[in-house]
């Protein structure tokens, strides 16, 4: 009723009550926010999207993805059935903004790393996908693939931490990846020695980040595979 079928506020009850654009704009912020506060994300996004604050809402979906990957890895079933959502309307705003008539150059930019990590999240979610149906070797191709960790065995080692650019929402779901990596190197033969190669690289990558609290689990496992 306030915002109308489309649109800002334009088309609805809002332009009664605040007849300029940027009061509106402002004031969607705000109510977004409180979504945000009170857990309300589906709205939350709704609301960004309307008002052409394309990456604050891909922002909240990355936000809500990488919740729901640790879901899964704490076996919830919750997590399973919001991820797909989650990404479909990654790419619902993905395609609006494509069609917007005015989007700043800092807009622009924050929208494309924003995509990124919507990327670099469904590439973890392929991962355990595969896995879960039992497809060990192809979810460590996947593994290795990753552009965003140095853990292909034909490259050599990065000394930079590559780990603290990653976006907050792509550093919560590396442990269990690495976890569930090693358990699919636990569970294959290595005929050719890359997989043990891949498990020096997984091994390297924790080693270098050693001080970043990860599960203590995490770290004996790889111990123990070594």
């Amino acid at each position: 009723m306030l915002l109308g079928t489309r649109g800002a506020g334009e088309e609805g009850q809002l332009s009664r009550f605040l007849n300029d654009e940027n009061s509106r704009k402002k004031f969607l912020l705000e109510a977004a926010h409180q979504c945000q506060e009170a857990g309300l994300y589906d709205k939350s996004i709704e609301i960004q999207k309307r008002i052409g604050a394309f990456s604050m809402a891909l922002d909240t979906i990355n936000k809500c993805l990488s919740e729901a990957i640790c879901a899964i890895s704490r076996g919830r079933l919750d997590g399973e059935s919001r991820t797909s959502g989650l990404i479909h309307s990654g790419n619902e705003i993905m395609e609006a903004y494509k069609y917007h008539p005015e989007v700043s150059p800092q807009e622009r930019e924050n929208v494309t790393e924003q995509q990124m990590v919507l990327r670099q999240l469904e590439a973890i979610l392929s991962v355990r996908k595969l896995v879960k149906v039992g497809h060990y070797i192809d979810a460590l191709r996947e593994v290795a693939r990753l552009p965003f960790l140095p853990l292909d065995p034909r490259t050599p080692d990065i000394a930079a931490d590559v780990f603290q650019n990653l976006s907050p929402h792509v550093q919560a779901c590396v442990p269990d990846l690495l976890r569930v990596a090693l358990t699919c190197l636990d569970n294959v033969t290595d005929s050719d020695g890359s997989l043990r190669a891949l498990r020096a690289k997984i091994a390297s990558f924790i080693a270098t980040n050693s001080s970043r609290n990860w599960p203590r689990d995490l770290y004996e496992k790889i111990a123990r595979s070594l």
